[in-house]
């Protein structure tokens, strides 16, 4: 019989405590294409405009369990004829996935003036500033309650989603005086609010034909809906449709997302958003 080190046998004990508690950990990193419609029909198409990334991490258990989701994406000025937008979004919830006891987020957007593809096309054709405005949004939701602000930054046109600095730039913006809003939400007593990719991982890993959450986001509630496909498409992928509404103004934004057809898997192998009317991006797992 072998004899064991005190070292290895102390090794050995903790083993199942180390497996418990290491983090569980999914993340894809995409490239973005480009659809540009006119009447719904596609009259420009361009592959490598930018790319994204996306993640989640799980680490504990219970009332223990910690949940980091992450998404961020962009352009890149070179392939997008100067064309510089950006989308960046962090998500921690602290608790059991069924009765989370905190939820905060951190985002950073570009702005997006575009209304319109002749409006685009001017904004494409103008000169790029040296400086750009971005927005940032700071949140947190627990039990009963929702406290966020949103803030507006300047930093350099050409900053892309994967700069650093540039989220180093909005962090340090909320050092300024901001105005801070807070909100009750009765129907929440006993568990903070979702946010807004947790409940769509939450509804994600349900893996049911329909599915429906809401959610709450600068201070404003969001009704989450997804219809997913009865079964695999020609890639193995399962396909499935999202609507998110404003339950005050009304506004909806449509995406889709095809998930690998594993249980478990909850972070897309591709992410279709409809960005405006005229522009549809499209983020492939690369």
């Amino acid at each position: 019989m072998r004899n064991f080190s005190r070292r290895e046998f102390t090794a050995i004990l903790l083993a199942p405590f180390a497996r418990a508690q290491s983090p569980r950990a999914e993340s894809r990193t995409y490239r973005a294409d480009a659809v540009i419609l006119f009447l719904g029909l596609t009259i420009y198409r361009r592959a490598g405009v930018g790319g994204a990334q996306a993640s989640l991490v799980e680490e504990g258990e219970g009332a223990s369990l910690r949940r980091t989701l992450f998404f961020a994406g962009g352009s890149d000025p070179k392939r997008a004829r100067g064309l510089n937008r950006l989308g960046w979004i962090r998500e921690v919830v602290v608790g059991p996935e069924a009765a989370p006891s905190e939820a905060t987020y951190f985002g950073v957007l570009s702005s997006s003036p575009e209304e319109s593809l002749e409006h685009a096309r001017k904004v494409v054709e103008a000169a790029p500033p040296g400086r750009a405005t971005f927005s940032a949004v700071s949140g947190q939701n627990t039990p009963g309650h929702s406290h966020s602000a949103i803030t507006h930054f300047e930093d350099a046109a050409g900053a892309i989603w994967s700069d650093r600095a540039l989220i180093d730039h909005a962090h340090a913006a909320f050092q300024n005086k901001i105005d801070w809003r807070d909100t009750a939400w009765p129907k929440s007593p006993n568990q903070a609010p979702p946010t807004f990719l947790s409940q769509l991982a939450t509804l994600l890993k349900q893996r049911s034909r329909r599915a429906t959450g809401r959610y709450v986001y600068n201070e404003q509630e969001f009704l989450l809906e997804l219809d997913a496909s009865a079964a695999p498409d020609r890639d193995r992928l399962r396909p499935v449709r999202g609507r998110t509404r404003n339950l005050r103004t009304g506004k909806e934004n449509l995406f889709r997302v095809w998930l690998e057809d594993t249980p478990g898997a909850i972070v897309p192998v591709r992410i279709e958003y409809q960005a405006r009317s005229f522009l549809r991006l499209t983020f492939e797992a690369v």
